[in-house]
This record gives C-alpha cells, structure tokens and sequence, in this order.
C-alpha cells in the first residue's frame, strides 16, 4: 500500500502512474503533503502562506473527475507549492516582504492558470528572499528559510522555500523565478534539478517582478526524469530530442576556486552523461555577464508599475518600502541603491541592453569555435554561508544576462558535506539539450 514515507521520495511520473492505476488517490496525496509539512516545517521555515482546506477540495474534486472518467490533466491530482511572488486567486502576493502585507490576488497568474488547469493541487506558497532581490533566503516577512541539508545554512535564493519544500518532501515539484540565479542556486543548495528556461518562454504576468529582462520562472524537481514533464507543462511547447550528440565544454577558469574533491565529482558527472568533453579556456565570461546584469536599473520602476496597479497595497514605490524601514536588515543597502538608481531612462540603460546583446553573440561564436551545444561550471564556486552572512561565488549571470536555458545538475557532496551543483547552458530555445542530459543520467532522485 501506498504510504506517506513513498510519497515523500516519488517523482511527479510514480505518482501519476499510481493515481491512474487506482493505487493512490489526490486526497490521500495531499494528505501525505499536509502531514510532512506540519511534521518538519516549524524547522525548516519554508511556508509562508499554506491553504490546507481548500487543497484538500482541490483534492477531492481531483479524484471524482478520474471517478467519473473525465479527461485529466498532465499534472491531475499532484501536489504543488508556487513561490510567494506568484499570484493565486484569493490568497496573499506578499513576495517575501512586510511591506507587501495586504495584497490578494483578484486573479490567478496565467502560470499558475495553466498549472490548475492540468489538476495540479495548489497547497500554498513558498518562502523566499525579500522582493527577489538576493540569494540567500533573507525575509522580512518570514525571517531566513533553512538549507534542507545543513540547518542554520544558507538554502539559496530567491526561490528558497521552493527549492526545501521539493528537498524535504513536501512536494515533488515546485515552481519558482529566477532572475540572477533565484532557481538554480537553490537547486544546488538542496541537491536537485532546477531549471532557468529561455527568455520569454513562461508568462510572467501577475509575477513581482525584479527585472522584467530577466525575470523568468523556472521548475524545481527531485527526479530528473520528471524536468522534461513539467517544463513542457510551464512553457507550453514541446522538446522532442533531436538525437544530436552532446558536446560539453568545460570552463576550465569557472572551477578555479573549488576543491578539488567538487571538481573530481563534477567532471566525473558530466563524464557520465556520455558526452564529448572539450576544455574551454576563456577567462572574462563572468565579468561579462557582471557588466550586462540589468536588474539595478529595472529593480525600483518594475516594482513601482506593480504595487501602483495594486490598490490594496500600503506603498506604492521602493522608496517609500525605504522610507518606512520594515524590509530585513540584510536588503538595506540594495534596496536604498536601488531606490535612488538612474533607472530605465538613463543612457546607461541602453548600454546594458547592447551589453547583453554582445554577450549572447560572444557566447554563440564560443559554442561555435569549439563546436560545442552546452556549456559546463559551477553553480556555486562557494558552499552555502550560515545564517546573516553574505554569499559569494555565483555563476549564474552566465544565464540570466543573456537570456539562455541552463540547468542545475545535482552531482552529491562536497568534502564539507554541502550539496553540489553543475550547471550547464545552452544557447536559446535548445531546453531539449539540458532535457536530454537529464534523460541521460541515472533518472532517479537527486538525493
């Protein structure tokens, strides 16, 4: 018999299988979801707001559409948390922020539409780091979110509670944003897949937005044979494998500051996905990518647009949220730089555009000189912080600036018992790449 212990491990596939053979059903599911988040959440702190009766209906009306031998959906009956910077009909947009206290969502985000519509049952939403606007789990609103793993640690952010809610078995599969890294980083930190799609690919629409450049929300799994499911779902398109033959180039210069244990696992893991291995010596790509983040100059206008078309909230602009000095501690200096930024209109803003756009053409003619398809480093040079210290060592903007998929790929511990992570980019609307290395690995839990 299907026990809550199964659930806790299953991927997203096992438990649509069981639901269809009858072995299991939504409402015992969502159960299963509600017991382990009262069991471990007081812990792990990565809850904010949590909707037990009306997923248990959701549950219900779940399981009397399959009685009835209605059409399901590619998600019907399986439990799902969202990050609390996703509107949800009814239920509090707060983003992570005191500040934002007091908004309800009149809509649901189209994501989050689609979502339902597939007979997902929404449990509730996800802790995560004030506004977006850091990594490492940092909240006015809930305090810090706790690394599934290493309590006391840093679980990685933005989508912090997204990233403990799959780790700790609340959920097999939680929806997050990632606008520097907010998906994949966490996904390291809590030793799971974690995928950033390409530019413009999911709606963003009733999402709080960061950077509207490069905002985009992004799937958070346990098992890599579900990454392909779910992304197809949040995108709406379909990756099909085009059976071409995986050519990694490995950043040498990215892995300069990592043991050499990580290193050894991370080479080790790449090489067991079958693929052709190639040595890429360029040194300046992160610096690149520092100098084409655009998020400082979208940051306070974006946020601004959307507290204003919110007539219940009690601010209406970043400075004002400033002014009032109720955000964490740790978001002061971003948020008063930010507040004060040129903005959109400033001529430097044009040449942060042009940066980014110099940045994907580089990368192009990268993956072209050494005729590779996906490029291969660290998540993370460095291990999660403790609580209240800063994080280094991020990776990420490789990604983010210029508008390309990649994935976190889970690849163990390191010698100090952290999880690790690989990245690996592709460039734009080639996910069927990252899906296929999934496909290629041994399609079991990350953990």
């Amino acid at each position: 018999m299907f026990q809550q212990e199964d659930y806790a491990k299953a991927s997203v596939t096992e438990l649509l299988q069981k639901l269809q053979n009858g072995e299991t059903r939504a409402a015992a599911l969502t159960e299963f979801a509600l017991a382990i988040i009262a069991e471990r959440e007081p812990a792990l702190n990565a809850i904010t707001w949590l909707y037990a009766d009306e997923a248990k209906q959701a549950a219900i009306a779940s399981d009397e559409k399959r009685r009835r031998g209605h059409p399901c959906g590619r998600l019907e009956g399986i439990p799902l948390l969202v990050k609390d910077n996703i509107d949800v009909a009814g239920w509090p947009t707060t983003a992570g922020s005191k500040a934002l206290l007091g908004i309800i969502a009149d809509h649901d985000a189209p994501l989050v539409k689609r979502l339902r519509e597939e007979g997902a049952i929404l449990l509730g939403k996800t802790a995560m780091h004030e506004l977006a606007a850091g990594i490492t789990g940092a909240s006015s609103l809930s305090g810090y979110t706790h690394n599934a793993y290493r309590p006391g640690y840093n679980p990685g952010g933005s989508s912090s509670g997204s990233a403990v809610a799959v780790a700790a078995g609340y959920v097999p599969f939680a929806v997050g944003t990632d606008t520097a890294g907010s998906v994949r980083i966490p996904a390291a930190f809590n030793l799971l897949y974690g995928l950033r799609p390409t530019r413009g690919s999911v709606p963003m629409a009733g999402i709080v937005p960061l950077s509207p450049t490069q905002d985009i929300a992004g799937p958070l799994v346990r098992h890599a044979k579900d990454l392909r499911w779910v992304t197809e779902i949040m995108t709406g398109k379909s990756f099909p494998s085009r059976g071409e033959t995986l050519r990694i180039g490995w950043l040498d210069s990215a892995f300069n500051d990592i043991s050499d244990t990580s290193r050894n696992k991370m080479r080790a893991a790449v090489q067991n996905i079958g693929a052709e291995v190639v040595t890429v010596g360029v040194t300046s790509l992160d610096s690149l990518a520092e100098a084409a983040n655009i998020i400082a100059f979208e940051f306070a206008e974006s946020l601004n647009a959307f507290l204003s078309a919110r007539p219940q909230a009690s601010f209406t602009s970043l400075q004002e949220i400033v002014a009032a000095n109720i955000h964490h501690p740790q978001l002061d200096a971003v948020f008063r730089a930010r507040a004060e930024h040129a903005g959109t209109n400033s001529p430097e803003y044009r040449g942060v555009q042009q940066r980014q756009r110099d940045f994907y053409n580089l990368l192009k003619a990268l993956f072209a000189g050494h005729d590779i398809n996906l490029l291969a480093y660290p998540v993370m040079r460095h291990p999660p912080v403790k609580h209240g210290e800063i994080q280094t060592g991020s990776n990420a903007l490789l990604a983010a600036t210029s508008g390309t998929p990649a994935l976190t790929f889970p690849v163990g511990f390191d010698d100090q018992g952290f999880p690790l992570g690989l990245e690996l980019l592709a460039l734009r609307d080639r996910e069927d790449l990252l899906l296929n290395v999934c496909l290629k690995s041994l399609n079991g839990p990350a953990g």
